[in-house]
């Protein structure tokens, strides 16, 4: 049961509602012969050109093109993002769900280091269906690559807080990186770490 002061409530996209899998990613790539995607990508904050990518400091465009350097001149750029899909298992109906019931009665915000390609992958992929589409899911996105600043970083948290009129104590924040749950602990928000693949619904029970 939710304390009765909570009137939002925050979701981080990957790891905590995507399930994702940084090995199939990485054994994907050097499928392809590239071998140093391993040091640059990660479950909770990008490095190098991914980086660079999540901040919204690169375009789709210059993403692939950088990109293709590194994997070699006779690989598509079809093929590289088959290869970066492998990084997004999917998104459980249960979740879903979950989002659409808690919906009724809270403010739902998702708060994501994020970049355009992966965001509208996932908003075609997994909220435009059944008659719905993601606005039906969160009131607001603050997105990382449109905002200019990544997780754990304060402006981040600071911009969501003025953007929605937040008072931290009562929103309930969840995210599967110590790192950002420490910023939002530090903010004031009631801060949940999630594990990897664990069923929260109980939560709001």
């Amino acid at each position: 049961m939710l304390d009765k002061n909570i009137d939002t409530i925050i979701f981080d996209f990957g790891g905590v509602l995507l399930d994702l899998d940084k090995q199939a990613c990485v054994d994907a790539f050097v499928a392809l012969g590239c071998h140093d995607i391993a040091n640059l990508i990660d479950n909770y904050r990008q490095k190098g050109l991914f980086l660079l990518f999540e901040e919204g400091q690169i375009s789709n465009e210059e993403f692939f093109t950088e990109l293709k350097k590194l994997v070699g001149p006779n690989v598509t750029q079809t093929q590289i993002e088959e290869a970066y899909k492998q990084f997004l298992v999917g998104l459980p109906q249960y979740k879903l769900d979950l989002i659409l019931r808690l919906h009724k009665q809270y403010k739902i915000l998702l708060l994501s280091n994020i970049n355009q390609f992966v965001f509208e992958y996932c908003a075609e992929k997994y909220f435009n269906a059944n008659g719905y589409n993601i606005s039906d899911y969160f009131d607001k996105l603050y997105l990382s690559y449109q905002m200019g600043v990544c997780k754990p970083d304060e402006q981040i948290f600071r911009q969501m807080i003025e953007g929605s009129k937040l008072i931290p104590q009562n929103c309930l924040y969840l995210d599967d990186g110590i790192a950002n749950i420490e910023m939002g602990k530090k903010l004031g928000f009631n801060s949940y770490h999630t594990k990897i693949g664990e069923d929260f619904s109980y939560l709001f029970e």
